[in-house]
């Protein structure tokens, strides 16, 4: 469960018809752009959003011409947790089922992609939200980013992935401190803690953003699975074990064409031309 007001004070979703997407997909080159849809609530996360995002998630994943997934929200908000005034409170034990089917597949989804994931942070990440941020590979905030674990203030646990991402990126001190008392963290501060990549101009977040995506969607893809790979794996292995996974990676990397052309472009002085292979 989570806060709907990062910053200000929560409002209830509204009951009207929705002709909007609640995810808009884009294509830029070789990534696909998955931008959270649902300004008025600070891109709250209704049930349909999540199962929106997911779908999206899926298709940009399947789909070959895909290289890189760039994941944003629209308007002044990133994404500020559930939607206060919808049926979430009154579910009571039943919202261990709902989370089971809402945020959790698309959190493990984000983590187990094999193309890289870019989060673009542009204002309020807030409970699950900030899961959903940290659930790339690379997240980029905007100066005016707010990450904000809301849940004790609403007398609720952790969720979204928030108890596992959070602690992995900053300590378990600094995990306990902004998940016990609600600690803000600006976009500023989460770089300096390590949450996320960097923080940049709000102006800039975007081109910021689409330049990392780019520039990992023209990167080689198996190369880039196989590295993903031996750094979840390696959080939770010995030394022996990780240099035994190193070796079978390395092994996979140099059957591939884009090793060879890798190397070819290295010694030519040249751009190398990855294709997948």
């Amino acid at each position: 469960m989570t806060d709907s007001a990062a910053a200000a004070s929560p409002a209830a979703a509204p009951a009207v018809s929705r002709p909007e997407p609640w995810v808009i997909e884009t294509r830029e080159g070789g990534v696909a752009v998955l931008t959270l849809n649902n300004p008025a609530q600070m891109n709250a996360l209704a049930f349909e959003l999540m199962t929106a995002l997911h779908d999206a998630f899926r298709r940009a994943e399947a789909d070959p011409e895909v290289r890189a997934i760039l994941v944003t929200g629209a308007g002044r908000g990133f994404c500020a947790g559930a939607q206060f005034g919808g049926p979430t409170f009154g579910q009571g034990a039943a919202i261990g089922e709902r989370i089971r089917t809402g945020i959790n597949p698309l959190i493990a989804a984000m983590n187990a992609s094999a193309k890289p994931v870019v989060t673009a942070v542009n204002g309020p990440a807030a409970g699950a939200g900030v899961g959903l941020a940290l659930a790339g590979d690379i997240a980029v905030a905007g100066r005016s980013a707010l990450f904000l674990l809301s849940f004790a203030r609403l007398g609720a646990a952790l969720d979204g992935g928030t108890s596992w991402a959070v602690q992995r990126a900053v300590g378990s001190a600094r995990a306990r401190g902004l998940a016990l008392l609600a600690h803000r963290l600006d976009g500023q501060a989460a770089a300096d803690w390590g949450l996320v990549w960097k923080c940049v101009e709000d102006a800039a977040l975007m081109d910021e953003a689409m330049a990392i995506a780019r520039q990992l969607a023209d990167g080689p893809p198996v190369s880039l699975a196989l590295i993903k790979g031996q750094i979840e794996g390696a959080r939770v292995s010995s030394l022996a074990e990780a240099l035994e996974a190193e070796a079978e990676a390395q092994a996979a990397a140099f059957v591939t064409e884009d090793l060879r052309e890798g190397a070819a472009a290295f010694v030519e002085k040249r751009k190398p031309v990855f294709r997948g292979r």
